[in-house]
């Protein structure tokens, strides 16, 4: 019986390994003065900012939060995985924040175990399953899951309320 192989793009957030499914990703992109993130008001907690990507504009997901790890502090590096995901039954290109991307690797379905139970209030959904593999645990996520349509849905609806109120304001003048 032949078991299927997927390959993934492996990638370290706060001294964890984890993996998402390569054909999600776009492009690796190194963050500095071509790259850097701009930050929006009044978006969501775990959206860090916009990026031009390619001529438009794409939210930026800050990994660490969304997972609930220590945050960037000002001087740290990362990289943006930029991930081709479907929300509400709509391609939205997105940008996931990253320590560092490591290697891209084989896995077979047979290697991968399931998410192990540990408790309720503890949402795993986004987590596709656990590796074990050269005494390292690989972390396998769902990005789609992870990454709610809600807080992207959340920072078109407030970037039309700014408009909006920017407006009112140029109205009112």
């Amino acid at each position: 019986m032949e078991t299927k192989s997927t390959s993934f793009l492996t990638f370290m957030l706060d001294g964890e390994l984890f993996a998402i499914g390569v054909h999600k990703v776009l492009e690796i992109i190194e963050t500095g003065a071509d790259h850097s993130v701009t930050n929006l008001p009044k978006a969501p907690d775990t959206i860090e900012g916009v990026v031009n990507f390619r001529g438009n504009v794409i939210p930026i997901v800050n990994s660490r939060l969304k997972f609930d790890m220590a945050t960037y502090g000002c001087d740290d590096r990362f990289v943006i995985m930029v991930l081709k995901l479907m929300l509400n039954n709509t391609e939205q290109i997105v940008g996931a924040m990253a320590d560092k991307v490591v290697d891209v690797i084989e896995i077979d379905e047979k290697e991968i175990q399931p998410v192990p139970e540990v408790g309720k209030g503890l949402n795993s959904d986004f987590i596709t399953g656990v590796l074990h593999r050269n005494n390292q645990f690989i972390t396998l996520l769902d990005f789609e899951k992870a990454i709610s349509s809600d807080e992207i849905i959340q920072l078109k609806t407030e970037d039309d309320t700014i408009e909006v109120e920017e407006t009112e304001t140029a109205e009112n003048l």
